[in-house]
């Protein structure tokens, strides 16, 4: 069933992505104008996943019901389950995308705060309770964003866009692993 689940949740997250991977336009809902707005890129959360992830996860093998755990039934003979639990664990990033400044929708899961009780350090993913209430998504899911000017998270229920610039590093935590890092330009709450 979590399988069935989590499979659903990421087609759901992998389709109503608002970008496309296109470059950034004034179409977007953003209250501030960025610095050279042409170098940005406007992300859907798959544009962060290798194609042959992306393949494995949207072609995600069926899930028996009949025992404890949704991973103990996967079959070690079948390319499809193996892809599949590659995918749910992969670090494989996207490398037309690194160095590049980004601009992405996502749901904050605060790691570090400043003496103000302002988050500066935090992970990004694509859905509300991602790596808290579920188990975390892949870490080619998951962005790890500092932002040394720090905020108040009013909400964890709330959607924000980040802006910075993308790079591969690596970062290992308790919550989650991220295949991704950000230092923050500019953030603010998404309208939706």
């Amino acid at each position: 069933m979590f399988a069935k689940l989590l499979k659903k949740t990421l087609i759901v997250v992998l389709g109503m992505g608002a970008f496309g991977g296109t470059v950034f336009s004034q179409d977007l809902q953003i209250k501030f104008k960025p610095k050279n707005p042409e170098e940005i890129m406007a992300l859907q959360w798959e544009d962060l996943m290798s194609q042959a992830d992306l393949a494995a996860i949207l072609d995600a093998p069926p899930v028996s019901h009949d025992g404890y755990g949704w991973d103990d039934k996967f079959s070690p003979s079948s390319p499809v389950e193996n892809a599949f639990q590659r995918a749910m664990q992969s670090f494989d990033v996207n490398p037309e995308l690194l160095g590049k400044r980004i601009l992405l929708p996502g749901f904050i899961v605060p790691i570090t705060f400043n003496e103000e009780r302002e988050v500066t350090e935090f992970f990004l993913v694509p859905f509300f309770g991602a790596c808290i209430h579920v188990p975390p998504p892949p870490p080619n899911q998951i962005v790890h964003v500092t932002y040394d000017s720090g905020f108040k998270l009013e909400s964890m229920y709330d959607a924000y866009y980040i802006l910075g610039e993308l790079s591969s590093q690596v970062v290992r935590h308790e919550l989650a692993d991220s295949a991704y890092s950000l230092n923050a330009e500019h953030l603010e709450l998404y309208d939706y």
